[in-house]
């Protein structure tokens, strides 16, 4: 795992130095995208004439916790992304989105963090206050309530990291299944449905 690093050779994150006690919103971003037959990869696309990564990686923003991340890996999204953020090379992206997560709340750790918020580029209908809601829930894991449907934003908090599987596709899920007394569905505005063909990037369009 690398991260993008500012002029001085530190990370990148348009904040202020030093480690805060905080919330940290995670864009995973990082997977191959293989059932997208489109020309480039999906997260490069545009919905509604802006990349979706980038509309995910907004509405993470502008829900104005402490720090946003986003891991990349497969394709280099440095073009479409803000100066705001911290990006993070999982460089072991091909072993499954857990390893994203797991680089994130790595990192999360390291600057002081006491729980991420993690959703995925390729949602563009989750609003900045789903994003705001799921980061203020009072707990250690929360999910975000759609009409019924349980969605990312996903918060975890620090004491439940270690629990994280390190490989395979599943992150929070593995988390949610095991301690279902834990989770609180918090109630959220907004379309959760992520893009994954290019009907799905049709729909949006």
């Amino acid at each position: 795992m690398t991260e993008r690093p500012s002029e001085s050779g530190d990370v990148s994150d348009g904040r202020t130095e030093g480690p805060r006690l905080g919330v940290a919103a995670v864009v995973l971003a990082a997977g191959a995208g293989v059932r997208f037959a489109g020309e480039r990869h999906k997260l490069l696309c545009e919905v509604g004439g802006v990349p979706l990564v980038r509309r995910a990686v907004d509405s993470a923003l502008a829900a104005d916790l402490d720090e946003t991340i986003v891991v990349m890996g497969a394709v280099d999204l440095l073009e479409v992304l803000p100066e705001e953020v911290t990006v993070l090379h999982n460089e072991a992206w091909e072993q499954g989105q857990a390893t994203s997560l797991a680089a994130a709340v790595g990192y999360a750790g390291s600057r002081g963090h006491r729980a991420v918020v993690f959703g995925c580029g390729d949602q563009p209908g989750v609003p900045a206050e789903a994003w705001a809601a799921v980061g203020s829930a009072d707990c250690d894991l929360a999910v975000g309530d759609f009409g019924g449907a349980r969605r990312p934003p996903v918060r975890i908090g620090a004491a439940l990291w270690s629990h994280l599987p390190l490989t395979g596709d599943e992150g929070g899920r593995v988390l949610m299944r095991r301690r279902p007394e834990l989770v609180r569905a918090i109630p959220c505005e907004g379309n959760p449905d992520d893009i994954d063909t290019l009907e799905d990037l049709r729909k949006w369009n």
